[in-house]
């Protein structure tokens, strides 16, 4: 997923000012690279929430709502589970007594993604093997027809 570049508009506790730029769900779109079905899938996850409605009836998102999308994105495509993101989400909004619960849940997910990060390691050095097995062997036989 692309970095999202946003106008810095919200208040100290980041969250949306009066005065941050809306973006539509077409431009969310662009900017993201996510499509429009997993935009309203984390709307209906409960993932983002305040997005607002524009003056057409189409929706309006912020420049914290980019910023969520990209951490939410992150944290998806290393595989976390819905129900750990939620639970992340939950404690956010819940507010900074928190922030050691979710410093924790990250650690726990970072430490997950080490172990799979050794076990594809293990896999790339077997497959490099079999790989350099077949080259020798195609090379042999490439010998032998000539």
């Amino acid at each position: 997923m692309p970095v999202i570049q946003a106008p810095q508009a919200t208040s100290h506790d980041n969250r949306p000012t009066a005065h941050a730029a809306t973006y539509s769900l077409a431009e969310v779109v662009r900017i993201s690279g996510l499509d429009e079905e997993t935009l309203r899938w984390y709307e209906d996850q409960g993932l983002i929430e305040g997005v607002q409605e524009d003056p057409y009836g189409g929706r309006a998102y912020g420049p914290v709502h980019l910023r969520w999308l990209e951490f939410l994105e992150h944290l998806r495509s290393t595989g976390m589970p819905q129900d750990r993101m939620g639970r992340y989400v939950e404690l956010y909004r819940a507010g900074d007594s928190t922030l050691a619960a979710r410093r924790g849940l990250l650690e726990a997910h970072r430490e997950t993604l080490r172990d799979r990060s050794r076990e594809f390691g293990a896999t790339l050095r077997y497959l490099d093997w079999k790989i350099g097995f077949y080259l020798e062997r195609e090379a042999v036989l490439l010998r032998a027809a000539a």
